[in-house]
């Protein structure tokens, strides 16, 4: 920031620089754009995808920095927004904008003299067609992938949620990875889903949704009912890509089920750039699970891509005795012939063992059997 006195008033001098910031940070670059307005005796100009860096403070002001100028102030008005205000004594200044090889600069002029309010000023292009555009460093934060603005529940199609008259709830990947989420009951508490089932047994499909409860045919994948794949608490996460939750009785669209709602599972498609990812977890009660993710074109022109993942878990209980061994295969291959047309071979294998309970349970000291 440079504010330098001349013989019509002063220069108001925007530096700029095209320096990179810290790796983790999203930084893009777009022509500079300057919006002005005059208000009273004020002269402001809003400059978007901008943002003040001082050494100290994160505004700069200077009072009557020359004859007819009261004040001069420049702050960030929001995260991607700056904001130029010059205020003069009793008419809003003349402003002109340029470039110079220090950066954008405002060269201001007072009104004071002439007695008439000013109009607001244009942008002078610049009369040197060779000349390097202003740049600003545009910073925003990372896209976290927590925010999904389309589903395919109720419509079965890929619409903006906005446009489905549903009400629908979609948990993507990222959530499901950042809590580490070994069943769908630990992730659809996202959704305020109520579980119905006891902690002791092994129910993640006992779900209750606005006071019902659901049952397997409320269960879908890929937008068809599919109960064997999560019936009875064995829904496996490896190979889903996002959870979308339709409440209310437009479930009846997908036939016979309770009037509570629907849970649809999607599953992870193939990827046009290859991808290979690992994972391990290990947790309390002898848990632990490995896990792979590989994906990529099949061939040269991308038409046809694969994507697999498989999945292997063991784990105890806080109950003795119980003990569950999971395994999962679930290959995708997808085929594109033509630009609006995609056939998808979607298949998965899954496999439980072990011994659970169904029971409520009970401490073996200090209870008593009876038999009718």
């Amino acid at each position: 920031m440079k504010v330098n006195s001349t013989d019509k008033g002063l220069e108001v001098i925007l530096e700029t620089s095209s320096k990179s910031v810290d790796a983790q940070r999203l930084v893009d670059r777009h022509r500079l754009q300057v919006t002005p307005k005059t208000e009273g005796n004020s002269y402001i100009a809003d400059i978007p995808n901008a943002q003040l860096r001082l050494s100290i403070g994160n505004s700069f002001r200077q009072s009557k920095p020359a004859p007819g100028i009261t004040e001069v102030t420049v702050t960030n008005v929001d995260a991607n927004t700056l904001q130029v205000t010059v205020t003069g004594e009793a008419f809003a200044p003349a402003v002109q904008l340029f470039d110079s090889n220090e950066g954008l600069v405002f060269g201001v002029t007072s009104n004071a003299t002439t007695g008439q309010q000013a109009t607001p000023p244009l942008q002078k292009p610049s009369s040197d067609e060779n000349q390097a555009p202003i740049e600003l460093e545009v910073i925003a934060p990372p896209d976290t992938g927590y925010n999904v603005s389309n589903a395919t529940t109720g419509t079965r199609t890929n619409t903006p949620r906005r446009d489905i008259p549903q009400s629908i709830q979609v948990i993507p990947r990222a959530v499901i990875e950042d809590q580490a989420a070994d069943s769908s009951g630990e992730v659809l508490r996202d959704a305020g889903l109520q579980r119905g089932g006891l902690p002791s047994r092994n129910t993640d499909n006992i779900v209750i949704i606005r006071g019902f409860s659901i049952n397997n045919n409320n269960f879908l994948r890929n937008g068809l009912r599919d109960n064997i794949f999560t019936g009875g608490g064995t829904t496996n996460l490896a190979n889903i890509e996002r959870i979308e939750v339709l409440r209310g009785p437009a479930s009846v669209l997908y036939g016979e089920g309770t009037p509570s709602g629907a849970i649809n599972f999607i599953t992870k498609q193939p990827l046009q750039q290859p991808y290979y990812a690992a994972q391990f977890k290990v947790g309390s009660y002898s848990f632990y699970e490995p896990s792979f993710d590989l994906s990529g074109p099949l061939t040269t022109d991308g038409k046809v891509s694969y994507r697999l993942n498989a999945a292997y878990r063991n784990s105890n209980s806080f109950v003795d005795f119980l003990h569950e061994e999971r395994f999962l295969v679930a290959p995708v291959i997808s085929w594109q012939p033509a630009k609006d047309t995609r056939i998808v071979f979607d298949a998965d294998y899954q496999q439980v063992q072990g011994i659970s309970s169904n029971e409520i349970g009970l401490p073996t000291r200090g209870t008593e059997e009876s038999g009718c």
